[in-house]
This record gives C-alpha cells, sequence and structure tokens, in this order.
C-alpha cells in the first residue's frame, strides 16, 4: 500500500498551481495599475499647468490692478503650486485633498472654477485667428416678413374711417403691426 500523505494530491496541486497564478495576475493587475496612475498624474499635472498658463495669459489681457486680474493671478499661482503638488504627490493623497478642498470651500472651489472658465474663455478668444464677420440681429431678420418693423414706431393704417386713429403701433421686434378696426 502506497503512502498518501508524504505524496502530493492532484487536487492540492491544482489549488497551489492556481494560488500561484492569481498572485502573478494581482502583480501584474497592480503594477500596470500603477503605471496608468502615473501616467495620469503626470497628465493631470501637465493639465493643471497648461491651466495655470492660460490663467496667467488671461491676466496679463485684463486691465493691470483690476480685481479680475488679480483674481487671475492668484488663480495662476495656486494651480502652479497644485501642478507641482500633483507632480510630486502621491495620487490618493492629492485626490483626498483636493475633495477636502471642495469640501470646506465650496464657494471659492465653485468661484475658482467659474473664473477659471472666464479665463480660459478669454484667453482662447484672444489667441483664436479671426473668423470672419460675425452674424447681427439685422441679418436674423432678414427671411423674417414682418422684421423690417420697429417697435413703438407709427405707421399708417388702411382704414382712415377708423374710430380709433389713423394710426397703429407695432407690438414688438418680429411682430406684425397691430390693426385697429371697427367691429361693428
Amino acid at each position: 500500500m502506497t503512502d498518501h500523505s508524504t505524496t502530493p494530491r492532484p487536487i492540492e496541486r491544482a489549488k497551489h498551481h492556481a494560488s500561484e497564478l492569481a498572485e502573478q495576475a494581482q502583480d501584474t493587475l497592480r503594477s500596470e495599475a500603477r503605471a496608468r496612475a502615473e501616467k495620469a498624474q503626470e497628465q493631470a499635472a501637465g493639465e493643471a499647468a497648461a491651466v495655470a498658463r492660460a490663467a496667467d495669459a488671461a491676466a496679463s489681457e485684463l486691465p493691470p490692478g483690476s480685481l479680475q486680474a488679480e483674481a487671475a493671478q492668484q488663480l495662476a499661482q495656486g494651480l502652479e503650486q497644485f501642478a507641482d503638488k500633483v507632480r510630486t504627490a502621491d495620487l490618493d493623497k492629492v485626490l483626498r485633498d483636493t475633495g477636502d478642498f471642495a469640501r470646506k470651500n465650496p464657494m471659492l472651489f465653485l468661484g475658482g472654477a467659474a473664473l477659471l472658465g472666464f479665463a480660459a474663455t478669454r484667453f482662447l478668444k484672444s489667441t483664436a485667428p479671426d473668423a470672419g464677420p460675425t452674424t447681427s440681429v439685422a441679418d436674423d431678420t432678414a427671411d423674417d416678413p414682418w422684421g423690417s418693423y420697429e417697435a413703438n414706431h407709427v405707421y399708417p393704417t388702411s382704414d382712415a374711417n377708423s374710430d380709433h386713429g389713423a394710426t397703429a403701433r407695432a407690438t414688438g421686434h418680429g411682430s406684425a403691426p397691430a390693426a385697429t378696426r371697427r367691429v361693428s
């Protein structure tokens, strides 16, 4: 008779092999996730630095000493510091710090986001090539049959015998002139 206690069983060998494969897969996933997180961290730092440059450029476009220029400059400095912090800090800590700041200062966080949007828009408009002439309100009413009527302008009526007078007023831009006529 053979001793089963000293020879490994096929089931236990399979379990051990599966456990080793699971550890290898877990290590591979961890290293891949870490590499992706580091890449995302570097991209986020680059984006924050780019936005800081845009805010700085927008600040230079604004009147010197104005509240908007100073706010954009402070935002640019803060974003540059944030970019440096993102570049050098642990990613989990950066996410926690950003969330904590937003929770502790929601109005400042939202105000900064709005100011950032304003600054980015100003910067993009100032650096965009001229797209040519823009459309005006007159262009928008070219196909409107009543577009040539102006509000509060006196127009003659077709019914000269009307008790309501010989004139009628337009009701507003883009609407037909009000007509007056006798109702019998």
